[in-house]
């Protein structure tokens, strides 16, 4: 394929470049597999589509799924449709995964999302079988540059035994860079995680891993499963100009510095909206610290009111991936992606004043 040793740069690896068909075989029953993927962002979606046709032809297979929150339809919707999921963490959102875990047909334990990463280092949940983590290239030497998460695929990564990686030619390689990877000791080894202000960059932008772990290379074209947001209506709007409001009061009586403190947006339309109300305010040189990055951090960026935002997955509409890949060269110059260890860590938040 052209273009495939700008994407797979190490000479060794090309080797192990095989079909998702080849690669979901080397998925056994009752195996524990780790994905990369944080909302409809940046997770694997050849080989598990593959793995679950496996399935639909009639072989009997089920395996223990960790991600780094809810992912797309390709990953736990098609694997929750033939049965081939029991036991799923530490969070998900796929209607037929839910309804099978409410009926007792998967177990299930949604855990705090920045505790997950120490609880698998420290061994509590068992080995990881196989990491399948979406890249967009592969270094010289093994180290996976991730698309447009990040999650917790540095801990799965680490700690699994065998990696498959799908690089994903639909992604952008001028997403590299825009990654901060950092894994903190464990205690009593850990040190303070030194993050001073959104902007900080503490880590490495690609994922290392051993050559020699990775058993398989697939190329995948299946783009982000991104959902449109809902457009702005009354209520949401009325909703974040309360939220201004606040904010302006508590800058009058000395509470806020005037750009406020690291702003942090939950992810969905209404938060979309909300956030969206700054752009109309007073406030500017915002930075932002947060899990997903939406549609309306773009329009702060754009009419120059973000000065920086950190998160560990891009979560934009398709209209708003479209935009962001048209400007990229410009955008990634105010975003950094990081694992969501350090992005819902809870003392980074408390010390920034998010």
């Amino acid at each position: 394929m052209p273009g495939i040793r700008d994407r797979v740069r190490d000479r060794d690896l090309l080797s192990k470049v095989v079909s998702a068909e080849e690669a979901a075989y080397l998925i056994k029953d009752g195996m524990t597999i780790a994905c990369s993927g944080f909302t409809h962002a940046g997770y694997p979606k050849a080989v598990p589509l593959a793995l679950s046709e496996r399935i639909k032809n009639g072989e009997a297979l089920s395996v223990t799924l960790w991600t780094g929150a809810s992912v797309g339809p390709e990953l736990d919707g098609s694997l929750a449709e033939v049965g081939a999921i029991k036991r799923r963490f530490p969070y998900q959102s796929n209607s037929v995964l839910r309804d099978k875990i409410n009926s007792g047909w998967v177990s299930y334990v949604d855990f705090h999302l920045s505790q997950f990463p120490q609880m698998i280092r420290y061994g509590f949940l068992g080995e990881i079988d196989f990491a399948i983590i979406e890249a967009v290239a592969i270094n010289e030497g093994g180290g996976i540059v991730p698309s447009t998460s990040v999650g917790n695929s540095p801990t799965f990564v680490k700690m699994a035994k065998r990696v498959i990686v799908e690089v994903n030619i639909t992604q952008p390689l001028d997403l590299e860079g825009m990654h901060d990877i950092y894994v903190p000791e464990d205690p009593p080894y850990r040190r303070e995680i030194p993050i001073y202000k959104p902007s900080d960059r503490i880590g490495l932008p690609y994922i290392p891993c051993d050559p020699e772990k990775i058993e398989a290379v697939v190329l995948s074209d299946i783009p982000d499963n991104q959902r449109p947001w809902d457009p702005i209506d009354e209520v949401s709007k009325r909703m974040g100009e309360n939220l201004i409001d606040f904010l302006r009061f508590e800058v009058k009586r000395g509470y806020l510095p005037r750009n406020l403190l690291p702003l942090q947006s939950g992810t969905g339309s209404i938060a979309n909206a909300v956030f969206a109300c700054f752009l109309e305010s007073e406030f500017e040189d915002l930075y932002v610290y947060t899990e997903v990055i939406q549609d309306s951090m773009l329009d702060l960026i754009d009419f120059g009111k973000l000065r920086f935002a950190s998160g560990t997955a891009l979560g934009f509409s398709p209209s708003a991936l479209r935009r962001f890949y048209e400007g990229i060269k410009r955008y990634r110059n105010y975003i950094v992606l990081r694992p969501q260890e350090i992005s819902n860590h809870p003392e980074v938040i408390r010390r920034l004043g998010v």
